[in-house]
């Protein structure tokens, strides 16, 4: 059975991660902006969708990934540029639903990233 995105998740996390990135110096940023740029967020993640879904995985990764980039990576001062999602969403990506294969070298980075993922999971069971 397929999993299908719940828009309304991943809708709510690019809001937040709209806010975070806007809240720089800024007393209080309009809704519309807050908005446009959360479905900016929204339309550059659901283009992820339809591949993740045929690979077997659960798209709703993508909302789960849009919560760790505001958790990890998602600066005040980003502002709307969009450069620096784009290529973190393809990184992300890459490492949880796996679609090229990598050289022996480049593929021993994959122990250092389960190194890390397993002390953060570690931190979160406490």
């Amino acid at each position: 059975m397929t999993q299908r995105l719940d828009e309304q998740e991943l809708q709510d996390a690019c809001l937040d991660l709209a806010r975070v990135v806007l809240a720089a110096g800024q007393p209080k940023v309009s809704n519309d902006i807050l908005e446009t740029l959360a479905d900016r967020f929204q339309r550059e993640v659901a283009d992820f969708a339809p591949s993740i879904g045929r690979a077997g995985r659960d798209p709703n990764m993508l909302t789960r990934a849009v919560y760790y980039l505001i958790d990890a990576h998602a600066l005040p001062l980003m502002g709307t540029d969009m450069e620096w999602f784009r290529q973190a969403l393809v990184c992300l990506v890459e490492l949880a639903a796996p679609s090229i294969a990598l050289s022996e070298k480049g593929g021993a980075f994959l122990r250092d990233v389960r190194l890390g993922v397993e002390q953060s999971l570690g931190d979160l069971e406490g």
